[in-house]
């Protein structure tokens, strides 16, 4: 379902000592349906889903350059969030990792030591698919994994489980549940054991292509995370859920990289808003949006075509290659975390989503 969208004005950051409040505000009322927040975490990804009477986080970054710390930025921002939603007493009903690479778990210990989660969901796949080495940031996963699961608050969840369905949902994966709420939360691609889709074993073997996918549907307004998923899962994806992935709103996968999206994707999810997360373009080192060539002009241009939703111009950087970056105009309702920091997206009592920017 495709609705307005509109735009406030940019929020300033707040300076000094004491944890920054993250937008919306201090004194922004709990959201009556739900407040999406695509984290700034640098090069990496953190969207906080916050419910009337629940938070859900789904990856928890990202960068660590000589010029930014996600861990830090993360904490700071999540220590904001419960100092203004103190009914939720620091607890997460649910923390979803799309994948074990360390741009989405890296601040997952800190997450598990310093707030309560109830349930934790992942692709159970910290060493990859031969079982034996780490992936980038298997260990976080896996840590996190032995913990829950002592607890019985971990799922795993395959990609057997929801290919042939309607995507995967129970206790674990949809825990909330408000008076006058009820989303539907659901996972409609996971972890693989065996190559089923006959990849070739480098694909395969991309821990990108056993991204959990998360759907997320508020009174009928989708909201679609796709991971790091490439073309080829991609494609298997559409085959298995073509018709279920059309969404509201779309985090743009893998971070606007190259094979993250596609024009087939973009035809069945026709979203009204996406969000990239990514690094800036000029934090010039490695393991950053600029080392890597986030977000890649040819994604840009398929992701905004396929957008029905407009915002106010805005003047963006975008890559033609890894290291190399040309200024575009973007009015369509594309937004990016290494444009205008942490990314507010709600969805209003009438069915309208209202973007909000950090800068």
């Amino acid at each position: 379902m495709l609705v307005s969208c509109a735009e406030t004005k940019p929020v300033s950051r707040r300076t000094g000592p004491k944890p920054r409040i993250g937008l919306p505000g201090p004194n922004a009322p709990t959201p009556t349906r739900v407040r999406i927040h695509a984290i700034d975490v640098g090069q990496g990804s953190a969207a906080l889903l916050e419910f009337p009477c629940a938070a859900v986080l789904v990856d928890t970054g990202g960068e660590n350059s000589l010029h930014f710390d996600s861990v830090r930025a993360l904490k700071a921002y999540l220590e904001g969030f419960f100092a203004r939603r103190t009914d939720l007493n620091r607890t997460f009903a649910a923390v979803f990792i799309t994948h074990p690479h360390i741009d989405h778990t890296r601040g997952l210990g800190m997450v598990m030591k310093d707030f309560t989660v109830q349930q934790l969901i992942t692709n159970g796949r910290p060493r990859g698919v031969d079982g034996l080495v780490h992936e980038s940031g298997g260990d976080q996963q896996e840590k996190a994994e032995k913990l829950m699961e002592g607890r019985g608050l971990l799922r795993r969840v395959s990609r057997s489980e929801v290919v042939g369905s309607e995507g995967v949902t129970d206790e674990h994966i949809d825990p909330v549940s408000c008076p006058d709420l009820d989303p539907k939360i659901s996972v409609l691609w996971g972890g693989m054991d065996k190559n089923v889709e006959a990849w070739e074993p480098r694909v395969f073997n991309n821990a990108n292509n056993h991204s959990v996918v998360v759907k997320v549907e508020v009174d009928g307004h989708p909201i679609l995370i796709t991971g790091d998923l490439e073309t080829e899962a991609i494609t298997s994806l559409l085959a298995a859920h073509g018709a279920l992935l059309n969404s509201d709103v779309y985090f743009v996968g893998h971070h606007g990289s190259h094979n993250g999206t596609t024009m087939a994707l973009m035809k069945a999810v026709t979203p009204c808003t996406a969000v990239v997360s990514m690094g800036p373009y000029d934090r010039q080192e490695e393991w950053t949006a600029w080392a890597y060539g986030h977000p890649r002009k040819k994604t840009v241009d398929i992701v905004t075509t396929a957008l029905g939703c407009s915002r106010a111009t805005k003047s963006v950087e975008v890559a033609t290659r890894p290291r190399e970056f040309e200024p575009m105009e973007e009015n369509r309702a594309l937004y990016g975390t290494g444009w205008e920091g942490t990314i507010i997206v709600e969805l209003s009592d009438k069915g309208g989503w209202r973007s909000s920017t950090e800068r």
